[in-house]
């Protein structure tokens, strides 16, 4: 797929590795609609992509709410007359043992990361398939989404969520044109680690994976030619980041 005009939602587009796929397609042609909750941010990374010369626009909205997402879509539909991908990034993961895991932190994690995927995907899914090349659903989920680590029981079981919701996407609807896939990273270097009250070295950021890195894995799968079907991409850190020393 030509980036070149081609109109891309992003969701989670506030963030760190939100706003790095919107710079990254954008400045290879895309016309991106960012989202968010946090009106302020997507306002300032709007400007920041037009001044830098891109064509781009912001809907702030809540992807866990299905009216949200519908009109997320009707404004990416009014601005810019279609649209062709769809990136499913938003997401919540705190860390928390089972115990301290309450039945509300369980919601807001799996609707944050699952459901959020789920009714935006469906929101935009007749459009996609109204274009004559088809279109792309990118989902972001995490190492977490392929093995288990302590504290992350909610947050796994969203992450394994997403790899078989995008799997059934696959295999529904790739006879229609429709591609999807799920990019895998391991931990990213974005603000949310320092929101956490764990110990940290010093360091440890620099040696995580950044933000752009994720970008460069999602750019990949959308050019990948017609014939090619990458399913996902798991990106590693070679060393373990939170290692001293």
């Amino acid at each position: 797929m030509n980036l070149t005009d081609r109109t891309i939602i992003i969701t989670g587009a506030s963030g760190g590795i939100g706003g790095a796929i919107a710079r990254d397609v954008a400045a290879h042609g895309a016309k991106v609609m960012l989202t968010a909750r946090t009106e302020s941010k997507l306002q300032a990374l709007r400007d920041e992509l037009i001044n830098a010369g891109a064509q781009a626009a912001y809907h702030p909205g809540d992807v866990t709410v299905e009216a949200d997402c519908r009109a997320i879509v009707q404004a990416t539909l009014d601005t810019f007359g279609a649209v062709d991908v769809l990136v499913n990034n938003a997401g919540y993961g705190p860390a928390a043992p089972l115990l301290e895991t309450t039945e509300e932190l369980w919601d807001v994690t799996l609707n944050a990361c699952l459901k959020s995927a789920y009714l935006m995907s469906r929101a935009v899914m007749p459009h996609l398939l109204e274009n004559a090349d088809g279109g792309a659903v990118v989902n972001i989920s995490s190492i977490a989404g392929k093995r288990g680590f302590s504290g992350g029981t909610a947050y796994c079981a969203a992450k394994w969520g997403m790899q078989g919701f995008t799997a059934a996407l696959r295999a529904e609807l790739g006879e229609q044109g429709i591609r999807a896939y799920t990019v895998c990273p391991a931990a990213v270097a974005t603000p949310w680690w320092g929101n956490t009250n764990s110990e940290q070295p010093d360091d440890v950021m620099q040696r995580m994976i950044l933000p752009e890195e994720v970008a460069d894995a999602v750019r990949y799968l959308l050019m990948q030619p017609e014939r090619i079907q990458v399913d996902e991409i798991i990106i590693e850190n070679r060393h373990d980041p939170f290692e001293m020393g």
